[in-house]
This record gives C-alpha cells, sequence and structure tokens, in this order.
C-alpha cells in the first residue's frame, strides 16, 4: 500500500531542494600552495589560484587532461545538465543573478549538446533531424526547400537562432513578473540558451522511439517541450500556473511564426508546383519575401497584443512597484 505521507514529506524535501541555491564548501585547513609557496586558508590559492587539492599526478589528471582538450575540464558539464533537468528556472535565476560558478559555460553547453544529439542522430537515426520534414514525402522535402538541408547540417546553429528569437518576447511577457523583474534582454539571451539545453536534452532521451512512430516522438517532444517550458518559467519569474501558461503560448505563437517567416523571407522556400514558367522566378521570390514578410507582421501583432494584455494583467504589480521606488526616493532624500 502506498504510503501518501511518505510521498509527501519527499516531495517536499524535493521542493526545497529546487529552491536552495548551488552551495560551495569553503576549506578551513591551512594550505601551502604546490606553485608559488604561498600558506593560506581556502580552496585556492589567493596568489596563483591554483586549487588546493591539486597533489601528485593520478589518473584522475589524465582524465582532466583529456577533459581539457574539449572544453570540459572546469565546471561540469553534466552537473550543469543535471540541475537543468531537476530545477530549471531556480537553475537559471542563479546563473542570471550573478551564480556564474555553479554553471557550465551556456553557449558552450548549448553547441556540445547538440553535436552529441546530431551524432547520434546522423548514425543511429538519421530521419530524426527534420522528421516533421521527411516524414511528408518528396513534395513535403520540395516544400520545405533550403532550409530543411539548412537545418540538418546546422543544427547548433539552428537552435541557437530559435533562442535568440525568443529572447524579446520573454522580455515583454515577463518584464514585471513576480520574480527577476526587469531581467534585461542580455540575461534573456542566457535563459533562452539553457532552456534550449534542456529541450535538446530531453529530446535526445526521446530518439529511440522514433523506431517506433515518428509521428509519436514529434507529438511527446512537443508536449514535454512545452511542460518544461511552463515549468521553468513558473520556477524562474514566480507566476502562478495560469499566469505562466498563457504567457508562454503568446511566446510559443510569436516564436513559430517568426520561424516561419525566416523560411519563407530568407530561405526562399520552393513552392513547388506553383512555380511555373507563367509566374517567372523573380514573381515567385517576391512572393515568398512578401510571405515572410506577412507572417513576421503577425509575430508582432501577437506580441503587441499580449503587451497590453500583460500590461492589464499586471496593474497591481507594477502600481505596487512604483509606490515602492517613491519611497525608496523620498526615503534618500530625507537621509
Amino acid at each position: 500500500m502506498i504510503d501518501w505521507h511518505q510521498l509527501k514529506d519527499k516531495y517536499e524535501q524535493f521542493r526545497h531542494w529546487q529552491r536552495q541555491p548551488v552551495k560551495f564548501v569553503n576549506s578551513d585547513e591551512e594550505h601551502c600552495c604546490n606553485c608559488c609557496g604561498t600558506t593560506y586558508t581556502g580552496n585556492f590559492c589567493p596568489c596563483c589560484a591554483q586549487k588546493s587539492t591539486i597533489g601528485h599526478i593520478s589518473w584522475k589528471s589524465v582524465h582532466q587532461g583529456v577533459m581539457d582538450i574539449w572544453g570540459l575540464g572546469t565546471r561540469s558539464l553534466l552537473f550543469s545538465i543535471w540541475h537543468l533537468l531537476l530545477r530549471p528556472g531556480y537553475f537559471i535565476s542563479d546563473y542570471i543573478n550573478g551564480k556564474r560558478q555553479v554553471s557550465f559555460p551556456p553557449v558552450k553547453m548549448l553547441f556540445i549538446v547538440t553535436v552529441i544529439y546530431s551524432l547520434v542522430a546522423y548514425w543511429f537515426f538519421p530521419q530524426v533531424l527534420g522528421i516533421s520534414f521527411n516524414e511528408i514525402g518528396d513534395e513535403g522535402r520540395k516544400l520545405m526547400g533550403e532550409y530543411v538541408k539548412w537545418y540538418e547540417s546546422h543544427f547548433s546553429w539552428a537552435m541557437l537562432l530559435m533562442s535568440i528569437l525568443a529572447i524579446i518576447p520573454t522580455w515583454v511577457m515577463f518584464r514585471y513578473a513576480p520574480r527577476n523583474t526587469r531581467h534585461t534582454l542580455p540575461e534573456g539571451f542566457f535563459i533562452q540558451i539553457l532552456l534550449s539545453v534542456i529541450i535538446v536534452v530531453l529530446d535526445f532521451f526521446l530518439i529511440p522511439i522514433n523506431l517506433i512512430s515518428p509521428q509519436a516522438r514529434s507529438i511527446i517532444a512537443s508536449l514535454i517541450t512545452m511542460l518544461y517550458y511552463i515549468i521553468a518559467y513558473k520556477q524562474l519569474f514566480g507566476y502562478g500556473l495560469w499566469g505562466t501558461f498563457w504567457r508562454e503560448a503568446i511566446i510559443m505563437t510569436i516564436n513559430v511564426l517568426c520561424v516561419y517567416a525566416l523560411v519563407m523571407g530568407v530561405f526562399f522556400i520552393d513552392f513547388g508546383s506553383v512555380t511555373t514558367e507563367k509566374i517567372g522566378p523573380d514573381r515567385i521570390r517576391l512572393m515568398k519575401i512578401l510571405s515572410g514578410m506577412l507572417l513576421l507582421l503577425s509575430a508582432l501583432i501577437v506580441l503587441a497584443t499580449g503587451y497590453v494584455i500583460n500590461l492589464i494583467a499586471t496593474r497591481k504589480a507594477r502600481k505596487n512597484e512604483k509606490i515602492m521606488l517613491t519611497s525608496k526616493r523620498d526615503s534618500n532624500i530625507v537621509i
């Protein structure tokens, strides 16, 4: 029989662990640096910055040296991924609030996980990359044109591009959030990069489902992506479930419209049977650019609508923030 009280206690312990920032244990022992001979207390020498734990060369030193070739010798990649999976929003909040040493460098992490993902997909599941395009046959591939080729051969850059597209919508929709209020656009860049790492890692574990049903894998991946984004945004910005959900829905809608606008206007997708001698290639190119601009305009309209709705929804929070700022300014004047 299931002990619900015990499960509840375990869940509360897990929630408590999620909210706690990563802690570093500082050594209170006295050390003599093997490099420069300085005597000190702590984990690192204040003179040359060598670690206090470095001693004789061991197999651990060999491992460290090999990993340094790939840029994995410092902060742990697996440690960062583990925390991103179990406490995504809190971990991202730690990083953008100054705890840089807790995370493996985000951009490097995104490129490494996408390279690993691409290699595994290429050698074992070649139909995974671009599955939503390939499964619809030759006509579908013609419809997607050059974008499919670029996406499959530049997966890391595609993920980086999609991350960048979400920066401004996220900044607009979560600008007055209870937590991490008024986060900046540079912070938004790293927020999206770390979120992209989560999505690539999760999709990596879903690759074997492709053997059973590519469509099922695509649907499951989309649902898990939406769920993880909601969890991460909820932890990061402090809104409730509903407040996080509708804001995330607006952000994803804008993202999809922007991606298709780029596909239409930049990659000049082939319209298939529409490209005929009667219309001419110049007119076809103009149609593609106009279609991309129309989609981009739709994204801007959705963004403006979301901005207005968010202003209305956060009216009370903005009013309280204004009162606090006024009180703070008045107190400084009095002092």
